[in-house]
C-alpha cells in the first residue's frame, strides 16, 4: 500500500487504530539471531566473568561446576537463616 493509499484509506476509515505487534526490520536480509561471532564475544566475557548473570546463559559448565554451585548456594542460604 503506497502512503497516499494510506492516506485516502485513514480518512475513510477513521475509526481504526494502526497496530504494529513487532519493529519492522530496517536493514533487509538481518536475522534476529546472533551470530556465531557475536556468541564467541559472549562467550569470552561470560569466562572473564563466571558469576555473571551473562555467564549463566552463555558459559557451558561442567556437571561438577554445576553441583559445587548448588551446594555453595545451599550452605549460605543455610547460614542466612541462622
Amino acid at each position: 500500500m503506497s502512503m497516499s493509499e494510506l492516506d485516502d484509506y485513514k480518512k475513510e476509515n477513521s475509526n481504526h487504530e494502526r497496530f504494529f505487534d513487532e519493529a519492522p526490520s530496517i536493514v533487509s536480509g538481518s536475522r534476529s539471531n546472533s551470530d556465531s561471532g557475536f556468541k564467541d564475544v559472549l562467550t569470552k566475557i561470560s569466562e572473564a566473568h563466571p558469576n555473571s548473570a551473562l555467564a549463566d546463559q552463555h558459559l557451558r559448565k561442567s556437571i561438577k561446576q554445576v553441583k559445587t554451585e548448588r551446594v555453595v548456594k545451599e550452605w549460605k542460604k543455610k547460614q542466612n537463616t541462622n
